[in-house]
């Protein structure tokens, strides 16, 4: 190839500033993917600049027509004469500030306030020019020196260069140049992250790709350098390193890439290197191989990822479940509408909505169908009655009376012809690209399913930024950079053969808590979940303080169902025991929960990782509505007691600082980032916990109890003289092989029918069964099966008591306030403690009588699959 490529400049119009949405630059409405190329320094001229005469940029600037490059960074701050020539050929600029970031910068004043005199300098010298895009306010801190200073130091230094500069000239974004020494550099006020990365095994940088995208969370994650020398390698090489380095970073779902260099020609240190050659040019502006290369991608119009194919486009089913969700769902129609995906359809199920969601489809069905109207309802009798379906173009409308959240995703699923169901809720709006990277990651690797972050829209005033802010909202957890234990419901997608092996989702869960039980149904079964960190959605948080605490309390009310079936998942209090790290909550903060950084020996490791404490447990117990109980029992307790008066007020001082805790490292949205914003926060940590832990204990004394009316009953064809023997052991006999796995599944058939409340052994028990009967006892049921020479088997059952938390709960306080009265009261309480003798023979007769019912279901489901009962602890049968 010829570099006499005359391609004309663009007509010099005015450039847009680019602006950050989450992951992703946007030129308006328009996304930006960076496409970029370092230039130079070149040797200097007369005026000591480092960017050659304008006759050979303006030769390269229309090389890079050629390719598609949109965006130049530069490691000196350029004269006013290059940016107008960027801007004539529709270049942006990413400016290095170059300051001695090799010495002992921070331990001297006076270094310190030049170095923040030369940011401040550097930024007014070309203020407001529509060239620009951003500023890096430095590049690789050396890892050795950071260890010197403390990465606390640091940290704070680079942010406070950041505001300096910002405050210079607020159109451009700012950004620090690191790298994997120093992975851990991650100031929380840059516009977007910027990692130079040099890894020339594909798997190596994926992996590393995706670290990096966890690090920079719900911001842009762009490549500040990468490239391949073709001295020490071939232009062959280059070429095809350079070509998966740009398909990793499409798909891996960063903002942009820049590769270094341009040309061969390079000037450091004040030589010319003549021993590196990476420019994609040589130092003639003869283009090499990789040019061609990745002129294919580069160039044109259209989304990067248009270019950048994946393997293969399976149909995709996109699954919107709503109810009175009239408010958002146009928009969530709207964004479904211009997803860069070729072959998917949009199923819409209506709950039963009550609101004006029947008029807002209808306007879409019209758009969508031949006619201009409405096609007519059909009739479906699969679903619950009346159903019926509608569909135009893309769109299928499904309405059903109100059957709750997981009946309404199944028949979605049940009546969608896709390969891949992907869902996401009426009140989020989708990245255009969504479904590429969801689809993307789902086909990288052996997964089941995927899921993405959900991103709040900008708040519209301070108590929107605080609510989007507080703690509690949907996230997802992850356990490595690649696999998440859960992802939220508003962003996930599962193959269809996933979705069917484990049934669907279980139309227990009306309201909240189906994608937990759907992820952990599917771990149970060996499926991995993977994360992709690009496939945004954006979801409209309970932005009002009434809606958030009615949020709270359903989440409450779905993790006490959720621990009926996956109880080994959960702590003592009832909340979620995760064994991932939770996204969304401050997590890499130096005061509490500091992280750990791995520096290597002497500090000289080439990835020197950070890795975030685990949350912390004490936190959650301090902040707990059964720590904040106990604090109000003990200082009722310690009203006359002078001595112990001390110890509530330490209990809810311990309290009141994880909600503190939570206040100083929220990220708020920085123009509602005020004292009152932040009081609010602080509030809501507190009160958060509360109002969960409330709704999951009210919850779970209301679902934990077997109607009384089963309880009472009478088992069929069990008489009393099925109980002789006893209650607690109980001994069958069977000569033809049939064990404990029958009699389960007979017990378990019984118990549903029934309408019994209990938990199943998830596989981590010491017991088969739960069984839930008043509100003060649980019998535990334990099983084995003793063969005795050919089908011959002895099956013994062992029935325990449990007692539920209430019945610990009201002795505790019965026996505190016995005490403190033998303590405090002269006279014996002889009534007092009589009371309390009966209440607990009231409490054993109700023990007994329940386990004296569920022995007797045993006996029922022993003789349903032809066990013969024999008496006591028979230990076996001739």
């Amino acid at each position: 190839m010829s570099s006499e490529i005359t391609v004309p400049p663009p007509k010099p119009e005015g450039l847009q500033p680019i602006r950050v949405r989450a992951k992703f630059f946007f030129e308006g409405e328009k996304k930006f993917f960076i496409k970029g190329a370092t230039y130079g320094p070149f040797a200097p001229d007369a005026a000591g600049e480092f960017f050659g005469d304008p006759q050979k940029a303006r030769t390269d600037f229309k090389l890079m027509a050629g390719i598609g490059v949109n965006l130049l960074r530069v490691y000196y701050v350029p004269p006013a004469w290059f940016l107008d020539l960027c801007r004539e050929f529709g270049l942006r600029v990413l400016i290095s500030i170059p300051w001695a970031e090799h010495i002992e910068f921070l331990n001297a004043a006076k270094i310190r306030r030049e170095i923040e005199k030369t940011v401040r300098e550097a930024v007014e010298k070309n203020a407001g020019h529509e060239a620009i895009f951003g500023y890096l306010v430095g590049n690789e801190i050396p890892s050795p020196m950071v260890r010197w200073l403390g990465p606390k130091r640091v940290t704070y230094f680079v942010e406070k260069l950041i505001g300096i500069a910002r405050e210079a000239d607020p159109r451009p974004l700012y950004s620090y140049a690191s790298y994997p020494p120093t992975e851990y550099l991650l100031p929380q006020n840059v516009d977007f992250y910027t990692f130079n990365v040099y890894l020339e095994r594909r798997v190596d940088f994926e992996k590393y790709l995706a670290r990096l995208q966890n690090l920079a969370e719900d911001k842009p994650l762009i490549l500040g350098e990468f490239g391949l020398d073709t001295i020490r390698n071939t232009e062959e090489a280059q070429a095809e390193i350079l070509d998966w380095h740009l398909e990793c970073v499409v798909k891996g779902g960063a903002a942009g890439t820049i590769f270094f260099s341009w040309t061969d020609e390079w000037f450091r240190g004040g030589n010319e290197i003549l021993d590196w050659a990476f420019g994609l040019v040589t130092r003639e502006r003869k283009p090499k191989k990789a040019y061609a290369t990745l002129r294919e991608k580069l160039s044109g119009e259209g989304e990067i990822t248009s270019r950048v194919k994946l393997r293969e486009y399976p149909k995709v089913s996109v699954i919107v479940c709503s109810y009175n969700g009239g408010k958002t769902l146009s928009d969530c129609l709207d964004s479904l509408e211009h997803l860069n995906y070729p072959d998917y359809e949009v199923v819409l199920v209506d709950d039963g909505s009550k609101d004006d969601t029947v008029q807002i489809v209808d306007r879409f069905l019209s758009r969508y169908s031949p006619t201009g109207k409405p096609p007519e309802k059909v009739p479906y009798d699969g679903g619950a009655p009346g159903t019926t379906i509608q569909e135009a173009g893309r769109l299928r409308y499904i309405r059903q009376k109100n059957m709750g959240l997981s009946f309404a995703r199944n028949i979605g699923a049940y009546l969608s012809k896709g390969d891949i169901f992907a869902y996401t809720d009426s009140d989020c709006m989708v990245d255009p690209d969504w479904l590429y990277y969801m689809v993307g990651t789902l086909l990288s690797g052996d997964y089941c399913g995927v899921g993405g972050p959900n991103v709040s829209p900008p708040a519209v005033n301070w108590v929107q930024a605080a609510v989007a802010a507080a703690p509690g909202g949907p996230s997802h957890v992850l356990l490595t950079d690649v696999v998440a234990e859960h992802i939220p419901g508003c962003n996930m997608a599962f193959h269809r053969w996933a979705f069917e092996s484990v049934g669907g989702f279980d139309t227990e869960y009306r309201k909240a808590g189906d994608d937990v039980d759907f992820c952990w149904r599917l771990q149970t079964n060996g499926g991995v979940i993977a994360f992709s960190p690009s496939a945004i959605v954006w979801h409209y948080r309970r932005f009002t303080l009434t809606a958030f605490r009615k949020q709270q309390e359903g989440y409450g009310e779905a993790e006490s169902m959720l621990r009926f079936k996956h109880l080994v998942f959960f702590g003592p209090t009832g909340t979620a025991k995760w064994k991932g790290q939770i996204y969304g909550a401050p997590r890499f903060t130096w005061l509490l929960n500091k992280p750990v950084i791995y520096h290597g020996v002497f500090g000289q490791g080439l990835f020197q990782s950070i890795y975030p404490t685990p949350q912390s447990d004490i936190a959650a117990y301090l902040s707990s509505i059964e720590w904040v109980a106990l604090t109000a029992f003990i200082f009722i307790l310690a009203i006359p007691l002078e001595k112990l008066r001390i110890v509530p007020y330490l209990m809810f001082g311990g309290t009141f600082l994880v909600a503190l805790s939570y206040m100083m490292h929220a990220k708020i949205e920085p123009k509602f980032d005020t004292i009152r914003a932040r009081l609010l926060v602080a509030f809501l940590a507190l009160e958060q916990p509360l109002g969960r832990g409330w709704a999951r204990y009210f919850t779970w004394l209301k679902f934990k109890q077997t109607p009384q009316a089963v309880i009472a009953a009478r088992e069929t064809g069990v008489t009393s003289a099925h109980h002789r023997g006893g209650i607690t052991n109980l001994v069958f006999w069977n000569e033809t092989g049939i064990g404990r796995e029958k009699l389960l599944e007979e017990t378990f058939a019984l118990l549903e029918n029934e309408d019994w409340r209990y938990s199943a052994d998830t596989g981590w028990k010491s017991w088969d069964v739960q069984i839930y009967g008043n509100r003060w006892w649980s019998i535990k049921l334990r099983t084995v099966t003793e063969y005795h020479g050919g089908p011959k088997c002895l099956t013994r059952v062992q029935l325990g008591y449990k007692p539920v938390a209430t019945t610990v709960l009201a002795n505790m306080l019965a026996l505190a306030l016995l005490l403190y009265r033998v303590v405090f009261v002269t006279h014996k309480d002889h009534v007092l403690w009589g009371i309390y003798a009966a209440v607990v023979l009231f409490f054993f007769w109700r023990a007994y009588r329940l386990k004296r019912r569920v022995a007797a279901l045993v006996i029922a489901a022993a003789n349903r699959c032809g066990l013969e009962r024999v008496s006591g602890r028979q230990k076996s049968k001739p």
